[in-house]
Formats: C-alpha cells, sequence, structure tokens
C-alpha cells in the first residue's frame, strides 16, 4: 500500500514514454474480408467489421491471442436496478462481447477496461462497470478463459442522450495491448429523443427514491471510493482495477504488487467536493504495524481517475 503515490506517478510517466514510441493498430476488418466492392464505385478497400464479425486480436502475453466478436447491440438499454439508473440527459447502451480463445496461453482480464464506444462527433466512453442491464448478464469483474474456451458477457456504457454512436473497440490487457478491435455500430442506431429520455428518466428515478431513497451529487464519488477500498479488503484486485486502480499503475501486476505486505485498509472519507473525495488511510501491514495516509481521489462517471496520497 506504500506505494500508491508512486505507482501514479509511475503511471503517468509510463503513458507519457508510449506516447513516443507506440506501435499500436486498429484492426477493422474481420480475416479473409472481402472488400468493399468491385468496378468503377469500389474502394478496394476490406469491408470494415460490424455487429456479428470477429477480429483477431493480440494481447501482450506470448501465445495470447483472442478472437473478439460484438454479438448484439442494445441501444438504448434498461437497467437491471436502481444503481443501474442512467443521470438525467444520459442513457444506457450495452454490447455484448465474445471472447473466445484461439492462442495458447490463458486469458485473464476485466473486459471492463478493455472496451469502449465512440460517437459520430468522436467523443469516447468507458464502461460504466456498477451497471447492469436486463439485455443479459455482463462479465464478472475477472475472467479467466482457457485455450480453446470462450467468454461472453455484456459491457454498459453511459452516454449523453443525444449522442449517436458509430464504434465500438476493444483493446485486451485492460486497454494497455498493441492491438484494437473496431466494429461499425449499425447506422439505424437512432439516439431516443429528449422527451422519451426525461420520461423514461423521471419514472425510473421515482422508483428508485420509494426503495433506496434520494441520491446526493456526492453520493457517487464517496461511493467509489469506499467500493475501491472494499474490493482491495476483499482481495477482489480485479475489481478494484476496474474501479480505478487502472488508473493509477501502469500495470494491473504492479497494482496488485503494490498491496503486498498490507493486511487491511481502512478508508475515512473527510469531503467531498464535486468530483473530489478527501481521505485519511489507515493500512494496516501483515506484520501489525499501521502506515497513515491522506489525500485526494478524482472520481468522474463512477472511476477514480486520479489519486494524490501521501
Amino acid at each position: 500500500m506504500a506505494r500508491i503515490g508512486t505507482l501514479a506517478g509511475t503511471a503517468v510517466l509510463a503513458a507519457a514514454l508510449a506516447a513516443g514510441c507506440s506501435s499500436h493498430s486498429v484492426v477493422t476488418a474481420p480475416a479473409s474480408s472481402p472488400t468493399s466492392g468491385t468496378g468503377s464505385g469500389s474502394t478496394g478497400l476490406p469491408r470494415s467489421a460490424q455487429v456479428g464479425d470477429t477480429l483477431e486480436l493480440a494481447g501482450n502475453e506470448k501465445g495470447a491471442r483472442i478472437a473478439v466478436t460484438v454479438t448484439a447491440v442494445a441501444d438504448p438499454a434498461t437497467g437491471a436496478d436502481a444503481i443501474s439508473t442512467p443521470g438525467a440527459g444520459e442513457r444506457l447502451v450495452a454490447v455484448q462481447f465474445r471472447l473466445h480463445n484461439i492462442g495458447s496461453a490463458v486469458y485473464s482480464d476485466a473486459p471492463a477496461n478493455s472496451a469502449t464506444v465512440i460517437d459520430e462527433q468522436g467523443q469516447g466512453f468507458n464502461t460504466s462497470v456498477t451497471t447492469e442491464v436486463t439485455a443479459g448478464p455482463g462479465f464478472p469483474a475477472g475472467v479467466h478463459v482457457a485455450p480453446g474456451d470462450t467468454a461472453l458477457g455484456y459491457l454498459a456504457f453511459e452516454v449523453p442522450a443525444g449522442s449517436r454512436l458509430a464504434k465500438a473497440q476493444f483493446t485486451l490487457n485492460s486497454g494497455f495491448a498493441d492491438q484494437t478491435g473496431q466494429w461499425a455500430l449499425p447506422a439505424a442506431t437512432a439516439a431516443p429523443t429528449a422527451t422519451a429520455t426525461a420520461a423514461r428518466t423521471t419514472t425510473v428515478t421515482a422508483t428508485a427514491t420509494a426503495t433506496a431513497g434520494p441520491r446526493t451529487a456526492a453520493a457517487a464519488p464517496r461511493q467509489a471510493v469506499e467500493d475501491y477500498y472494499a474490493a482491495i479488503n476483499a482481495r477482489d484486485y480485479a475489481r478494484a482495477w476496474a474501479l480505478g486502480g487502472r488508473n493509477l499503475a501502469p500495470s494491473y501486476g504492479q497494482f496488485v504488487n503494490g498491496f503486498t505486505g498490507t493486511a487491511a485498509d481502512t478508508v475515512t472519507v473527510t469531503a467531498v467536493n464535486g468530483d473530489t473525495v478527501s481521505v485519511l488511510l489507515d493500512a494496516l501491514q501483515t506484520d501489525g504495524t499501521h502506515h497513515h495516509y491522506a489525500g485526494t481521489y478524482t472520481v468522474r462517471n463512477g472511476i477514480i481517475v486520479a489519486a494524490s496520497i501521501h
């Protein structure tokens, strides 16, 4: 736990180095895909992947290769519980991915960290990791897919009600692999009208208030930090990584290693100012000693995006 501040700084440095020497590629055409036409109107380019198509992507580890398929899109999607209700002016979209391990190594990852959707204006949206939808089961926080096996699940995204989505992307190794698969989303997908969105939001919010009580603006950032530490204390590092650990460490392995020697963390939220959560942290070590920290977490859309802990 003592390395939490250092890890955040290392992640920034790693990102800067990667920006200068990246060999990243975007895979848009299925294997053996025919070109987009013949004759005078032909572009001569392979057909872009669409819903139902499979893209083969390489991971960072030796023998890591996954055939990724976008099998279905629910737009708009319906939240399965009160916590999954989109905010005012937002809507849920769910994309179902199938991950087929065609390599020789076990694929272990947190799929929620690997996917994004992009609208027609080029705005990208990460997954809403705590959201569940009625379209079907989601992925667990972490998956472990043996060679030859398959994992299937929905990933949910909270996007502006008026956004028209154009693409879905998936990158192995929680977004750190060198290849990104890209699928064109159906052009027929229409954004719901503002009136329809407002009506649906009002109805669901009223139900949620009756069963769970009103949620304050400060509740979401505070809850994200508390959920993050609950996952750490439960040794559910895949979930903690999905809740923001991915933004605090350069790799999942280094993130987990940062808690070596820590028996339990007790976090006390002292203030919430917008998306900034101030905390005091008591880290009980496995040798019985205590390490104390103070600082802030920055939370956006239910995910920790930055930390300053000393």
